[in-house]
């Protein structure tokens, strides 16, 4: 299994969220274009907002969806923001499956 990235926010690091969001960008923008592509993106609570319409990393996202990258947003999150109509990127995931990944993958990187 190669690489996990598990996003549990829209932004990067704590601090000023507009440096925060910038970053985010900045971070997936490099992930898509890397040489060794993650095998599987996870989105959860605000990070949910990543996959969804209007966000400025959605091309980037569906890049890296295109070359095979499994993107999965938890649909209890997307239930909760109100956000389940705007998905555009990937599938909608439950905690069974994130359980079942995150227990059985050994590499996975926590973006937050």
């Amino acid at each position: 299994m190669g690489k996990t990235f598990w996003f549990t926010t829209d932004t990067l690091g704590t601090g000023d969220e507009q440096l925060g969001g910038l970053l985010m960008r900045n971070f997936i923008y490099s992930l898509a274009r890397a040489a060794d592509r993650p095998e599987r993106l996870m989105f959860m609570n605000g990070g949910v907002r990543l996959t969804c319409k209007d966000s400025k990393s959605l091309d980037d996202i569906r890049l890296m969806a295109e070359a095979g990258t499994i993107v999965k947003s938890c649909g209890t999150c997307l239930d909760f923001l109100k956000l389940k109509d705007r998905l555009a990127v990937g599938e909608v995931g439950d905690m069974a499956g994130s359980a079942a990944v995150l227990s059985g993958s050994s590499d996975i990187v926590t973006v937050a």
